[in-house]
């Protein structure tokens, strides 16, 4: 998934909001001045749940198994295993916390465009296109077929509504779920307009909220209508990032605390209105159930909001939690990872499952196996990318800073 911005006030200390002529938005009831801001600084733990964001796709994408079993306890980790789906909600309200952060503390500076989306280029491009553009030069030796999908690709427009989803161009060059990544490159394209043009604290939250209503209101009408699920479209999953940036606003307004001390309950909350419907029914995906594909994704949207809240409170389990290393390792490489594991996994699938098969091994042995090593080789793949290559791109950041800006040190983004 795109990475979010190293450079934010994350956790701002409410101050009372002084009206002048020059700051008139400063005025309204709920505006935190950004340059008051007492916290700056990088947040291990956010690090954390991006890494435990990848690690739920990655076992979702590489360790397959069959959905029921006949022991009742195999069963329920079966069952619960069907949610991995749920990271990619998380790094959804990740990103639009994250993003909405650092584009409503910098409305009001010089080169706000120029900044954001110099950023973001370096961030994004040069890896997706460089997989992209590589594939693309490799398809005659590869003998790849595009099919036409090549350009869609290109133009991060794979995820428009009431088209299919393409899988890619060989059984193991997986690119399907570069939806998401087109998701959140739309989401960039439009969100900063909205907020340079409301710039208020009260009407970027009101399109925040609207926009995570029209979300669910997209997906139940299209529900009822009888229509497949469109959940891989930016208008009917956008709640997941403007429900992340709900939050942003929230820690920028006088319910900053309640914010971040009612993060657990709203998190459990959204838990005990998802998992028992998990556990009831082995295909619980929101392409088979009703409940999920309109009220229940918004209600996980709004879980893993609460859980960065959560993550966010000093000295809470969860900022503890996803403060681990080896979690903040996994959300320092988890764009590399992302884009890796799928094709990593099919190539791995190919090449080990028959001869295992042959020399009579299980077949969730052979699951196991190869889910194991498809990890390890995305981990390295994506290593090494990051270092030898992300990483120059990454460096030029340094000429889209504002001045006031501080660049926060380990920061993946």
């Amino acid at each position: 998934m795109g990475e979010p911005p190293d450079i934010m006030r994350i956790v701002p200390t409410p101050q009372k909001p002084v009206a002048t002529a020059a700051r008139r938005r400063c005025s309204e009831p709920g505006f935190v001045p950004p340059e008051r801001a007492a916290s700056e600084g990088h947040i291990p733990s956010l690090d954390g749940i991006r890494g435990l964001a990848i690690l739920l796709v990655m076992g979702g994408h590489l360790f397959g198994t069959k959905a029921t079993s006949p022991n009742h306890w195999a069963q329920m980790l079966l069952s619960l295993r069907g949610l991995n789906w749920v990271g990619v909600n998380l790094f959804f309200a990740l990103s639009g916390f994250l993003i909405t952060s650092i584009l409503f503390d910098t409305v009001g500076k010089r080169r706000y465009f120029r900044n954001f989306f110099g950023r973001r280029a370096l961030r994004i491009f040069p890896l997706y296109y460089g997989v992209l553009f590589l594939l693309l030069a490799l398809t005659p030796a590869l003998h790849l077929h595009w099919n036409g999908t090549a350009i869609i690709f290109l133009t991060y427009t794979q995820n428009l509504p009431f088209r299919a989803n393409p899988i890619g161009p060989a059984p193991w060059v997986v690119l399907r779920h570069f939806w998401s990544l087109a998701v959140e490159e739309q989401f960039y394209l439009v969100w900063p307009v909205l907020i340079f043009w409301l710039r208020s604290w009260r009407r970027v939250m009101g399109a925040a909220i609207i926009g995570s209503v029209l979300a669910l209101v997209f997906r139940t009408a299209l529900a009822l209508a009888g229509g497949f699920p469109q959940n891989h479209s930016t208008p009917f999953c956008m709640d997941g990032l403007l429900l992340g940036g709900v939050l942003a606003l929230l820690l920028r307004s006088p319910y900053r605390d309640a914010a971040l001390r009612y993060g657990r309950v709203v998190f459990a909350g959204a838990c005990l209105c998802i998992v028992p419907f998990a556990l009831a029914r082995p295909d619980f995906y929101w392409e088979t159930s009703f409940y999920l594909t309109s009220i229940g994704l918004t209600i996980v949207n709004i879980g893993a909001a609460g859980l960065i809240a959560d993550a966010l409170r000093p000295q809470s389990i969860s900022a503890r939690l996803f403060s681990a290393g080896w979690l903040r390792f996994f959300g320092k490489y988890s764009y590399g990872l992302y884009v890796f594991h799928l094709s990593i996994g099919a190539f791995v699938g190919d090449v080990i499952n028959s001869p295992l098969h042959a020399r009579g091994v299980p077949q969730s042995a052979v699951n196991i196996v190869s889910g194991l090593l498809a990890t390890v080789l995305s981990i390295v793949v994506s290593v090494v990318s990051y270092q030898l290559y992300e990483v120059h791109f990454l460096s030029l950041k340094r000429f889209f800073r504002s001045s006031k800006e501080t660049a926060l040190v380990g920061s993946t983004a």
